[in-house]
Parts: structure tokens; C-alpha cells; sequence
């Protein structure tokens, strides 16, 4: 049975998920190395260094496929709530577009159309001439993963700018709502 993959994308795949897992095992046996904590205390003697892990750590959250709320929640509890909105934004669109390449770079399209077709057909009827409302409509959604749309978008060819204005839409309500909904909860 002929592989799907190419060598090179082999390697690009097993390498990265061995960092997820590799990422994951730390996290089961010593959770302490990801507490927000630790980077509370560095910003406080260095706001901005902060903030731009802060911005890296969001940047690459969506290759793991790990949940953005509790790396948002925590940067509230951190930064100042505007500082952590513009840094969110960003960092999801960067995150968006590193995805969208990941995606597209392993050709997870082909895939997909080969072992799915009737489901893939579904999808890009739904997907047809409301790309952005879709997509827009899934990230402002709490209980659903954007990046998993960011795959789907990818996998199905649409425009990355159309991914983007997509994901800009939706991830600036939702993280406006959390913002909001935290800082006067907490009365931060």
C-alpha cells in the first residue's frame, strides 16, 4: 500500500508528533513547568519580554492542537487586558497561518478527498460562497477548536486570506467577550 506521504513529510510528521507527545508527557509528570506563574514573575521585571513569550507560546499553541482559554485566561491575569487583546489577535493569526502552511505542506486535502470523498462534498457545500461567515461563525464558538477549522479551511483550498479575515472576526469577539467577562468578574 502506497503512503500518502513522501519521505520528507515523514519526517516533518514524526517529528512533530513526537514534540506534541514529548510536550504532553512533561506536562503529565511535572505540570509546574507550564504554570503561567513563572511567567507572571518574569514580567514583572520584564513586561514587554514577557508579553512577547507570551505572543510565542500563542503563535505555536495551534500546532499542538492544546486549547487557547487557559493561555488567554492566563494573560489577563498577567498583562494589561489591552496589551493581551492586541498579543491574542496576533498570535492567533499567526497561529492561523502557520496551520493553514502546516496543512498545506502535508497535504491533508488529498488525504481527506481520497478517504472521505462523500464527506468532503458535505463540507464544501457548506463551505460554498460563506467562507468567512463559517469560518468566522466557528471561531467565535467556545466550545469548538479553531484550529481545527483553520485544517479544514486549508485541506479544502480556500484562500488563507479568506481563513484570516475568518479567524480575525471571530477570535476578536470571542476574545473581547472573555476579556470583558474576566476582568470585571475578577475587577482587574
Amino acid at each position: 500500500m502506497k503512503s500518502h506521504f513522501d519521505q520528507e513529510q515523514r519526517i516533518v510528521l514524526v517529528v512533530w508528533i513526537t514534540a506534541v507527545v514529548l510536550i504532553l508527557t512533561v506536562y503529565f509528570f511535572d505540570p509546574e513547568i507550564f504554570e503561567f506563574s513563572r511567567l507572571g514573575k518574569f514580567a514583572d521585571k520584564y513586561y514587554f519580554p514577557a508579553l512577547l513569550v507570551y505572543f510565542i507560546v500563542l503563535s505555536f499553541r495551534g500546532l499542538t492542537l492544546l486549547p487557547s482559554t487557559p493561555v488567554l485566561i492566563a494573560g489577563i491575569l498577567i498583562f494589561n487586558p489591552y496589551h493581551v487583546f492586541i498579543v491574542n489577535i496576533a498570535g492567533f493569526l499567526v497561529s492561523a497561518t502557520l496551520v493553514y502552511r502546516y496543512s498545506g505542506y502535508l497535504r491533508l486535502g488529498d488525504y481527506f478527498e481520497k478517504k472521505y470523498p462523500a464527506e468532503i462534498l458535505r463540507i464544501r457545500n457548506l463551505f460554498k460562497k460563506r467562507e468567512i461567515p463559517v469560518i468566522a461563525g466557528w471561531s467565535v464558538c467556545p466550545f469548538t477548536h479553531t484550529d481545527l477549522i483553520i485544517y479544514v479551511s486549508a485541506s479544502l483550498n480556500i484562500r488563507l486570506k479568506k481563513c484570516l479575515a475568518g479567524v480575525l472576526i471571530g477570535e476578536t469577539f470571542i476574545n473581547a467577550f472573555y476579556i470583558f467577562s474576566v476582568t470585571n468578574i475578577l475587577g482587574i
